[in-house]
């Protein structure tokens, strides 16, 4: 990827206000977005499309944003992968993301948190994919 090149991001998240303001603050950053409601719309996605980003909820309704990780993790072990999570239920935010970093995860972000640590974070990855260079834990 060369510098100032633009990324493909597909975001996944079922809540719709939630996946707008996402896609809108990375397309903002000069990006490309696609965004669906499930990690199953998403596996389709991957069918026709390249992504170098995948922004994900971890708790949805159908497949989890865990399993998708896994599985996109499956089709390409070089797309980055931002993991978000508000908790749900028994599970606090804190433990589905440091499951979702265990499982392949390069970033993970706290809901809600501010836009400038979304920026900031897919900054970060686009600037480590044009360089090769590996993810510093967040």
């Amino acid at each position: 990827m060369v510098e100032g090149q633009s990324l493909n991001v597909l975001v996944i998240d079922d809540t719709e206000s939630h996946a707008s303001l996402v896609s809108r603050v990375v397309a903002k950053a000069g990006h490309r977005v696609e965004a669906v409601e499930s990690v199953e719309a998403a596996l389709m996605k991957f069918e026709n499309n390249d992504y170098d980003l995948v922004i994900t909820d971890i708790f949805m309704a159908g497949m989890s944003g865990l399993v998708g990780i896994e599985k996109i993790r499956k089709l390409s072990s070089d797309i980055k992968i931002i993991a978000m999570s508000a908790g749900y239920s028994d599970m606090p935010a804190e433990d589905a993301l440091k499951t979702a970093r265990k499982i392949g995860a390069d970033a993970i972000l706290s809901k809600p948190f501010p836009l400038a640590d979304l920026r900031e974070t897919v900054a970060r990855l686009l600037k480590n994919r044009r360089t090769g260079g590996n993810i510093p834990a967040q």
